[in-house]
């Protein structure tokens, strides 16, 4: 039994050798087919490109530099502190402020900033200064009175019971109500357009339309003198733009035809690059009106689409109150791209933008302010669809008290010694500056006026105004970021809610300031 298994045992090692031989022959094999095919790879791919042996060489080399390089351990350079000097470098340190620290003069400003207490309408109390009676508002957006409205006022209380504060939600996922779409329908209707979409902020309306038709190599042909908001909207599309002097229509011709003639000029098959006008229906740093006839007639000629802002001329322009283009009988299809307020005007807040149905719907899959914000709340979507419905039912009974009062304010301020009135005669939007003349006299060993100096001098006269009941402020601008830094004025907001008294009123009020101050040498 002992001879047989040592036999077997024999038998068995054996048999492993012969296995271990057969795999190790196996893999001899492999490795010398390996080489060889690998040898003539590189004798094939190699023989007439140098570089590429260079660089692959090169290559290996970095790897195995990489792999067996020392690695850098954090923990062997580990400072350990004691408490004490924890608490000391704690004491010394001084973070960097948010922002940069306020000049003394914004200072200034900031300190002499009008608070309303309650309420805001036509007239309203201050939480600041010394005069405790209610003023007659000149600040606020209200052109057609819907603040003070008691009709807007009972069913704003009775939506809110019904739907709540709001949405909390993007009119996208769950933020759409039945008001939103009716609201949508009664704008577009109103405008003449083929349809509407809403956002929940006029600024995002504008921060969002313009960047998600014009993009990056697309081109933007913007007035001058357009509002902050526009200027930002034309910066985030990232798109070239050119800038033509304030409603001069020969200055945008010249630079349309210097667009096209370059485009013209392109070499190879590159796609056009879509071309936009921008600009605004009533300016809001100038009170100007845009000259939209003369607009449309460039924009045929060379292949434009025009992007208008109809954010204040929105219910104060036109025959309806349904802006710049009922304001000239232009077909609003003319305009490709409408933006408007609901803010202003009407009184509620958010804004629109009125177009053909497709570059809606493009609008509520690509439209930042409309993807990513909460919808509007319900209780303003109803104040916006009260207060249209009520222009449109009876334009006459708003329109006509707001134009009245604004020929009247204008004429009234025309006849105030060393004012100069601003802005187009229809415009309730006023601007009012001191003259230069009155200004040379003002000032006491002459040379030239600075812009906080004469702001110094607005804020005053704001301030001479106030003590006589009537409420209005200088511009504020972003110095900064402002492209073309409008003159500094006071800036008067008349409303269809006013009376021929509170008309006149201001104007003494504006008259008496004005005397006192410049009676002052500087």
């Amino acid at each position: 039994m002992d001879t047989s298994s040592a036999d077997a045992a024999d038998a068995a090692a054996a048999s492993n050798l012969k296995a271990q031989d057969a795999n190790q022959g196996i893999l001899h094999a492999v490795w010398t087919f390996s080489f060889r095919m690998v040898l003539r790879y590189i004798k094939n791919s190699y023989k007439d490109d140098p570089f590429r042996t260079f660089l692959e060489i090169c290559l290996i080399g970095f790897i195995i530099w990489y792999i067996t390089k020392q690695k850098y351990n954090i923990g062997n350079n580990e400072i350990v502190l004691s408490e004490k000097e924890i608490d000391e470098l704690v004491e010394e340190w001084k973070p960097e402020p948010l922002v940069p620290e306020l000049t003394d003069f914004e200072r200034e400003i900031l300190d002499k900033a009008v608070t309303i207490d309650g309420p805001n309408g036509t007239k309203v109390r201050l939480a600041s200064g010394s005069n405790t009676k209610p003023v007659i508002n000149f600040a606020s957006y209200n052109f057609l009175g819907f603040l003070d409205n008691s009709d807007v006022e009972k069913r704003a209380y009775e939506t809110l019971r019904k739907y709540g504060v709001g949405s909390c939600g993007p009119p996208g996922f769950y933020g759409t109500l039945d008001v939103h779409m009716e609201l949508e329908k009664q704008v577009a209707a109103f405008v003449g357009h083929s349809a509407a979409i809403l956002y929940s902020q006029s600024f995002a309306a504008t921060l969002s339309v313009i960047p998600c038709f014009s993009k990056r190599g697309d081109i933007i042909v913007a007035d001058e003198s357009v509002c902050f908001q526009l200027q930002q909207a034309i910066t985030l599309s990232r798109s070239k733009v050119y800038w033509y002097k304030h409603n001069d229509m020969a200055d945008l011709e010249r630079i349309l035809k210097d667009v096209n003639k370059q485009l013209s000029a392109r070499k190879g098959k590159k796609a056009l690059p879509r071309k936009f006008i921008v600009t605004e229906g009533l300016f809001q740093n100038t009170g100007d009106i845009s000259p939209l006839k003369d607009l449309v007639d460039l924009k045929h000629r060379y292949k434009f689409r025009i992007i208008l802002d109809e954010s204040y001329s929105f219910g104060v322009l036109g025959k309806r109150g349904a802006g710049l283009t009922d304001h000239f009988n232009i077909d609003p299809h003319e305009v490709d791209l409408m933006v408007g307020a609901l803010c202003y005007a009407i009184g509620a807040s958010g804004g629109f933008c009125c177009a053909d149905k497709e570059l809606i719907e493009h609008q509520r899959l690509s439209g930042l302010g409309y993807c990513f914000s909460a919808s509007m709340p319900s209780i303003l979507t109803v104040a916006a669809s009260d207060a249209i419905q009520a222009l449109e039912s009876n334009p006459d009974n708003y329109l006509s008290g707001m134009r009245e009062n604004t020929a009247l304010l204008r004429t009234l301020l025309k006849r105030i010694p060393g004012l100069q009135v601003d802005g187009d005669s229809e415009s309730p939007l006023i601007h009012i500056r001191l003259t230069p003349e009155t200004l040379v006299r003002m000032k006491r060993f002459g040379g030239a006026w600075t812009n906080d100096d004469i702001k110094r001098v607005l804020i005053e006269l704001s301030d001479e105004s106030q003590k006589d009941g009537v409420l209005f402020t200088m511009s504020q601008y972003v110095d900064e970021h402002e492209r073309l830094l409008p003159n500094p004025s006071i800036r008067i907001c008349v409303s269809a809610a006013h009376t021929r008294k509170e008309i006149e009123k201001c104007a003494h009020a504006v008259k008496s300031a004005v005397s006192r101050i410049t009676s002052k040498k500087r």
